[in-house]
């Protein structure tokens, strides 16, 4: 996709946060990518956040073509559709901070088959770390 053509897309998503109150709230969160026009690289991301009266009335991600007003993916990043039963579970033990020889203990798993699925998980969501495929992955 050309730069151009980058531009005329928004990434959509439900995040809760705390307010004064301590009290959880559902707030939709809408992204903007503004890319340089000297290298076509991304030059700063611009978040917009609104309060939502409930958790339906946002999905859990989307993104939108806001020229033409379409949904072009919703919901496209259910990790349950993208990774197996093994590679899930393997990312959980991830994110919460597990070596692999730890979680291959925890399995009962061989260390190749963490590393196996470690690497599967990169390429299925590709992403670069696990760090960054547990942040994704709305555990």
């Amino acid at each position: 996709m050309e730069t151009q053509e980058r531009t005329g897309y928004s990434v959509v998503s439900k995040i809760r946060m705390k307010d004064k109150n301590h009290t959880y709230r559902w707030v939709k969160h809408r992204m903007f990518y503004i890319y340089s026009p000297d290298n076509g690289r991304l030059r700063f991301a611009l978040c917009l956040y609104h309060m939502a009266l409930t958790s339906s009335n946002v999905p859990d991600f989307m993104i939108v073509n806001i020229i033409k007003g379409k949904v072009v993916v919703k919901n496209k990043l259910d990790y349950k559709n993208i990774l197996s039963p093994g590679e899930l579970e393997v990312l959980k033990f991830l994110g919460e901070g597990y070596a692999s020889k730890e979680i291959a203990g925890i399995l009962s798993i061989s260390i190749n088959t963490v590393n196996r699925h470690r690497q599967n998980i990169l390429e299925k969501l590709k992403v670069k770390n696990s760090t960054q495929a547990f942040k994704d992955s709305f555990f």
